[in-house]
């Protein structure tokens, strides 16, 4: 029996995530184009006049990578799973895009050796592999000198909450340590549809990222937090710690 490994795993979950027509890989169409940049860029960080080339990391599934289509960049997309970039094909020649895919681990770009990218884009999906400094010296090599680098993160202290993520009265819980995995997701019974997280301490997010090259530009916490939210819902919990935090980093330029 073959050992399971986090790409073998990730690979064999998202591809049942998109058998069954997850909301993460329902394919975007002419609605979504027509705001395609607020939906890249809702903060209005990105410098879009300065932007011609994409590669949209771990981002398969015919969302991200249509929607820079759809603006006329040059987009290639890379993703783990062989399913996800089909979605992405498939809609690229429903709407008479052009976008190029390939299959690839984001802790190994080698498949991109030789080529660099003026913005590379990746969604939520750090947490699908075990050392994301590795990554981001990979997301470097193919990132042209002064180049950007937006990536949005799982919040890791959120995904150090208890399993069921309960709320007591009074507080949310905390029982994993940063720089620990793989955790199953969801928790609880394997299904053909899990995925193996891992918990990236802040350190190795943020300070990874410099170390490998780049300077942070801009850095926000992105949540769902709504008044009166029932308490252990998501809204709720993101009233106390956001989900999500999103990064814009710059390759520096050496001089």
């Amino acid at each position: 029996m073959t050992e399971a490994t986090y790409s073998s795993v990730n690979r064999a979950g998202w591809g049942e995530l998109n058998s069954r027509g997850s909301v993460y890989d329902q394919p975007y169409g002419p609605e979504q184009f027509a705001h395609a940049r607020e939906l890249l860029d809702p903060a209005g960080w990105l410098p879009w006049r300065r932007i011609e080339s994409v590669l949209c990391l771990a981002a398969g599934g015919g969302q991200q990578g249509p929607l820079f289509a759809s603006l006329g960049y040059e987009v290639t997309v890379v993703d783990l799973s062989p399913d996800q970039l089909a979605s992405d094909r498939a809609t690229a020649e429903r709407y008479g895009l052009h976008l190029d895919t390939v299959e690839a681990d984001m802790q190994d770009l080698s498949p991109l050796a030789g080529r660099t990218f003026d913005l590379v884009y990746q969604a939520v999906s750090s947490l699908y592999v075990p050392d994301i400094r590795q990554c981001y010296g990979q997301v470097a090599a193919v990132t042209r000198r002064g180049g950007w680098y937006f990536s949005e993160h799982w919040n890791p202290v959120q995904m150090q909450l208890d399993e069921d993520r309960r709320w007591d009265g009074s507080a949310y819980r905390v029982s994993l340590r940063p720089g620990t995995g793989p955790h199953p997701w969801p928790p609880g019974e394997l299904s053909e549809a899990t995925c193996w997280h891992y918990i990236h301490s802040i350190g190795d997010l943020l300070g990874g990222l410099c170390e490998a090259g780049f300077a942070i530009v801009r850095f926000d916490e992105r949540g769902q937090d709504e008044p009166g939210a029932v308490p252990g819902s998501q809204e709720h919990l993101d009233g106390y710690l956001p989900g999500h935090f999103g990064i814009l980093a710059r390759r520096r330029v050496p001089g």
